[in-house]
């Protein structure tokens, strides 16, 4: 198994930065639309609507010919530490409206709560913009969004895209990697012997968060799906072949379904589960494609072979000094965003009554 020795270094690095205390801002209008309060029919949502939007943060909305963006953060990090510096400024910059979530706790608790941000995110989004949504995400920040899509209609009806970057919808064999990583951060490194992060319970294959997300219909409702994963350079969502578990509706063929291992791309790529959702261009190159035409991404519209000759990292990303803004007001957020609570159990969260 290949290892990562760099992906526990960003864990700790992304954690003590907590520790010690051209990006969006709190943008969400209190008075709009897309309130948990306008639909009573749906499953509720646990959070105060202040904490549901205070967790969202948007440019403005000046980009009426593309939709707009939302931005999904992975395990282990917040959505400013992971977009602010990325995929925001290098999409602004392309003329769409964008939007980060950052989920309660880094991600370590209840993928169901987790779920509940992006549905209020969804909704306000689609009520503030006057357009459908094409929501982007990385990690646990890939699937954990089908869940949102899954159960809550008004979810669906306001997401055009969903493109998911190493996003393991089937769950992963890998989570002692994830043990591994969270071992090292200071302060996490001696856990009680049998508790783990309640997601961690849900991120088995067999378990009945993963089984219940996939029961039925994998790609829900009239939305576009893009899922785009590595082999052989990402130990966490795995296995890559023969059936991915980062794939939806794996064998059929569906129009608004593809999947794209990015080494049958480009032979030989070197993609792990970081850079996959940080700063690749040819990801990146197909997440463009998947938002700005109708249906998911299409490698050879996005420019098939030539797209094998990008650098490993979007060029913009090095020069733009909007990369470097973003990075130093990330920086500046890390005090408030505090450490994480770890949610330890001993066991998989119960399912919601919705989903049972």
């Amino acid at each position: 198994m290949i290892r990562h020795p760099h992906w526990p270094w960003l864990l700790a690095a992304g954690l003590a930065l907590a520790a010690c205390g051209g990006s969006a801002t709190p943008s969400v209008d209190a008075s709009a639309t897309g309130a948990a309060a306008d639909y009573p029919d749906e499953p509720a949502l646990e959070p105060s609507q202040a904490k549901l939007d205070a967790a969202l943060q948007c440019t403005p909305y000046t980009h009426p010919d593309k939709p707009p963006v939302l931005l999904v953060h992975g395990t282990f990090t917040a959505g400013f530490e992971q977009y602010d510096w990325t995929y925001l400024p290098l999409l602004a910059d392309r003329g769409y409206d964008v939007c980060v979530i950052t989920y309660p706790d880094r991600g370590l608790g209840d993928m169901q709560v987790s779920a509940e941000y992006v549905v209020n995110a969804l909704r306000r989004m689609r009520a503030q913009s006057g357009r459908k949504v094409a929501m982007v995400g990385h990690s646990q920040g890939a699937s954990m969004p089908r869940w949102a899509l899954k159960w809550w209609p008004s979810a669906r009806a306001a997401t055009d895209d969903l493109v998911m970057l190493a996003g393991p919808n089937h769950g992963t064999t890998a989570t002692s990697g994830l043990t591994d990583a969270l071992a090292k951060v200071p302060g996490l490194s001696t856990l009680p012997v049998g508790l783990l992060p309640e997601a961690f319970y849900q991120f088995a294959p067999d378990s009945n968060f993963v089984q219940a997300l996939n029961r039925g219909e994998e790609a829900p409702g009239d939305i576009s799906y893009t899922s785009i994963y590595s082999g052989f350079y990402d130990e966490l969502v795995e296995p890559a072949r023969p059936v991915p578990t980062a794939g939806l509706d794996w064998g059929q063929t569906r129009p608004n379904v593809v999947n794209i291992l990015l080494q049958d791309v480009c032979p030989g790529r070197f993609v792990d589960h970081v850079t996959i959702g940080l700063t690749d261009e040819l990801a990146f190159d197909l997440v463009l494609d998947a938002i700005s035409h109708a249906g998911p991404a299409d490698v050879e519209r996005a420019g098939g072979k030539t797209l094998c000759g990008l650098l490993p990292i979007v060029p913009s990303q090095i020069i733009a000094p909007q990369i470097v803004t973003g990075l130093i007001q990330a920086l500046k957020q890390e005090p408030a965003n505090g450490l994480p609570n770890p949610h330890l159990a001993a066991h998989e969260p119960p399912l919601q009554p919705y989903a049972q």
